[in-house]
């Protein structure tokens, strides 16, 4: 059966209309962390037309990641979660130019990936570090960018929202971050130089009990779907119209 892309992304052309479904499928993103937001990103993505995906990540599945990560299931673990994302993705959208790369990012290696960067970029990481330099990277050579804040420990997604990583409160993960950017890289400490998109939730986190931490071999937050599947299609919806409206 042969893939018919006007068929399939009918409700897209619909949606976005003809001339926006053709930047959509001459666009490139890339998507650095498919995990419990990453994965849910990159499907949004895929399913939405977008031309060129390249998906970023280091780890394997693990079984626990089943709760939240759209990639795993009871019979793929311990591979590596962008071929099994790349096999999806080529599942719903044989056309898709797709590009991976089995890497952790660390402030030695992201020139490597990201020289000659172009397109958009969703940042779904977590090691505050490589996070931070990730961005300072691109915020340096002006690539549009939006990145994940915290969706762990969260149970409500409706308090999930997109600001500006510099005004966004409620966020530890994007404190964090906003701090070590003003401190390495002396970004955020004038009133406009930190004009960067990122989801956060207001919500207070929910952390497991002290007993259940140290007994129980449990986490120190656990993480639901519901809401790291809604800060992934905040990303997506965001570079969408960026992109349509470009």
């Amino acid at each position: 059966m042969n893939f018919d892309r006007e068929i399939a992304f009918k409700g897209i052309r619909a949606l976005y209309g003809e001339d926006g479904f053709k930047k959509l499928q001459h666009a490139k993103v890339t998507v650095v962390g498919i995990g419990g937001v990453g994965s849910w990103c990159a499907e949004s993505l895929c399913r939405s037309g977008i031309g060129s995906l390249v998906l970023i990540d280091g780890d394997n599945i693990e079984l626990s990641n089943l709760n939240r990560q759209l990639h795993t299931n009871a019979h793929n673990e311990g591979l590596a979660k962008v071929d099994v994302m790349k096999n999806h993705l080529l599942s719903l959208n044989p056309e898709l130019d797709i590009t991976i790369h089995h890497t952790l990012l660390s402030e030695n290696n992201i020139g490597n990936y990201f020289g000659n960067i172009s397109g958009y970029v969703c940042e779904c990481i977590d090691d505050i570090e490589a996070k931070a330099y990730l961005i300072n990277y691109l915020h340096e050579r002006k690539i549009d960018f939006i990145v994940a804040g915290g969706a762990g420990g969260r149970k409500d997604p409706a308090k999930l929202q997109i600001g500006n990583i510099l005004s966004a409160k409620g966020d530890a993960l994007i404190k964090k971050v906003r701090q070590t950017l003003k401190k390495k890289y002396g970004l955020g400490l004038g009133p406009h130089d930190l004009d960067i998109a990122c989801t956060f939730s207001s919500e207070k986190p929910t952390y497991s009990s002290k007993q259940d931490f140290l007994e129980n071999n449990l986490p120190a937050f656990g993480a639901s779907m519901c809401v790291t599947a809604c800060s992934g299609l905040l990303m997506s919806s965001w570079i969408l119209n960026k992109i349509v409206r470009s």
